[in-house]
């Protein structure tokens, strides 16, 4: 899942990065990889909740091995995602904020005609593209920055095999999951983006919304595990050696994904996969909960009490504004009338699409003053519901029993390994100057939370906005007393890591999924 945030410094002080390695040293693959296998060029967009990020890949396929994989580029512009132009939504930034072209030469996109031009200070946007739009204004600007490294490697656009895969945000638009779209409409959405890529000339493959429990989340600590601990022997970026696996908390925006390594018995249906890279094999648990990724758990938040609503005071610092802390995007209220608490009483919809409560209809109506208790309250209940949704239902298609809590703490003690959180669980943790790798202390979190958010927050808007609510989110779903998944528990957490070393992604599952599909 792609996560936007600002640049954090690097504060992990157990791995020692050799600059310059970041891009080749995931080259590194085992003798038992075969030399003669043909490489594969490939162009993977994830398509985030928050917007899209190009990867363009060389992979020598592993044959029973390691596979050899190098990235050779990655490009991301600043659209809000293409489940937002599915609903007539979708922005891009020609200028950003600070007056630089983020786009090339800050103008619209060749053939991106849609929309309407909004200029806020500095900043220059396309606000209200569509459907339509999203191949011109999105995918076109990024593959056709790939043009100079592609010329770089001798390649043509035929010979570079392109697939989009979306997560969670694509998810939410699904009618299954309270979404306003058939899962047929999406489809045909995808195939107009297909379509337009073959037409742009390159080879195309899988156009699709990839599965939360059996391929991002599996994907995810695929990558992780390869990257940071050389699990599979092929990767000595960071380790020489193999190193014993770990579980992760990968939090997006609008979804969670935790994986870990268990003795238990493969079952789609208990979301335990297998995992077979260079003859290393393991049982990988891996769930999905759609609206517990960090954005989303803020905005029900924040709705909290609709139509009765305060925008969430007790979860902002003093001094916080509604300018400082304006969502970009709205929410779909689950129905909550069968809940208790009911904590939408104001939202009478219990069938799809879910109620959208707008962006605006978020802002603080009030001046904020952070609360611990009062915070940490009104995520307990979010967090509680949101697990037992029937859209995140146990099982690879949510087909199975429903999810709860206090279940799925127990089934965190199954983990063979510790934990690890990645992505908006390490920024929090990085803006609380805990980011922390090994001995993460619960406690000092907690007061560096309290001490934090009892002042005035200095920052950009991202740090107003998220710094307390986020780490109240973080406390109250990991260590807090009241149900906290490490309290009490067998299981353990160890820090965080950070998902860029140098300015570079590697942490992401598009790698994995690589991984994963050219090891055998």
């Amino acid at each position: 899942m792609l996560i936007k945030h600002k640049k954090n410094p690097i504060l992990l002080t157990v791995l020692s990065i050799i600059s310059g390695a970041i891009l080749t040293g995931c080259n590194s693959g085992s003798s038992s990889s075969s030399a003669s296998s043909q490489p594969v060029y490939t162009i993977l967009f994830d398509a985030g909740s928050s917007g899209t990020r190009l990867s363009l890949y060389k992979v020598i396929p592993g044959n029973g091995g390691y596979p050899q994989i190098t990235k050779l580029s990655e490009k991301e512009y600043n659209d809000n995602g293409i489940n937002d132009f599915l609903n007539g939504n979708g922005t891009i930034e020609l200028v950003d904020k600070a007056g630089v072209n983020t786009l090339p030469g800050g103008t619209r996109p060749v053939n991106c005609t849609g929309g309407t031009e909004q200029t806020t200070g500095k900043q220059v946007q396309i606000i209200g593209l569509g459907e339509s739009d999203v191949s011109p204004c999105v995918l076109a600007p990024l593959l056709n920055s790939q043009d100079t490294t592609l010329a770089a490697n001798n390649l043509t656009r035929s010979q570079v095999k392109t697939e989009l895969f979306a997560t969670a945000g694509m998810r939410t638009e699904d009618t299954r999951n309270g979404g306003s779209y058939s899962t047929e409409s999406i489809t045909a959405y995808y195939q107009i983006m297909k379509t337009y890529v073959a037409g742009m000339g390159f080879a195309t493959g899988e156009f699709k919304t990839i599965n939360g429990n059996s391929e991002e989340g599996v994907w995810t600590w695929i990558n992780l595990n390869d990257y940071y601990y050389n699990v599979f022997g092929g990767n000595t970026t960071v380790s020489a050696t193999i190193q014993q696996p770990v579980g992760d908390f990968e939090v997006g925006g609008s979804s969670m994904q935790i994986a870990f390594p268990t003795n238990t018995t493969p079952n789609p249906t208990g979301n335990v996969y297998k995992v077979t890279i260079n003859g290393k094999t393991f049982n990988v648990y891996s769930k999905s909960f759609l609206g517990l990724g960090a954005d989303d758990a803020r905005k029900y938040v924040r709705a909290y009490n609709y139509s009765n609503q305060n925008g969430g005071l007790d979860c902002f610092a003093t001094g916080a504004t509604e300018s400082s802390t304006t969502e970009d995007s709205g929410i779909s209220l689950y129905p909550s009338t069968t809940l208790t608490p009911n904590i939408f009483p104001g939202n009478t919809v219990t069938t799809t699409p879910w109620f959208t409560l707008s962006a605006s209809a978020l802002n603080l109506q009030g001046n904020p003053n952070y609360s611990l208790n009062t915070c940490s309250a009104k995520y307990d209940t979010v967090i509680s519901q949101v697990i037992s949704l029937a859209r995140n239902n146990n099982g690879t298609l949510n087909e199975g029993n429903t999810a709860t809590w206090a279940e799925f703490k127990q089934t965190l003690e199954t983990s063979t390994s510790p934990f690890v959180g990645v992505d908006n669980f390490y920024y929090t943790a990085a803006d609380l100057n805990l980011a922390e790798s090994t001995n993460f202390n619960p406690t000092t979190f907690e007061n560096n939370l309290v001490s934090k958010c009892s002042t005035v927050i200095a920052g950009n808007k991202l740090q107003i906005q998220a710094i307390c609510a986020n780490g109240t989110f973080m406390n109250s779903f990991l260590f807090a007393a009241t149900n906290g998944l490490f309290n009490g528990s067998t299981a353990s957490f160890s820090g965080v890591l950070p998902s860029k070393i140098n300015g570079v992604t590697v942490l992401t599952w598009t790698r994995g999924y690589l991984l994963q599909k050219y090891a055998n």
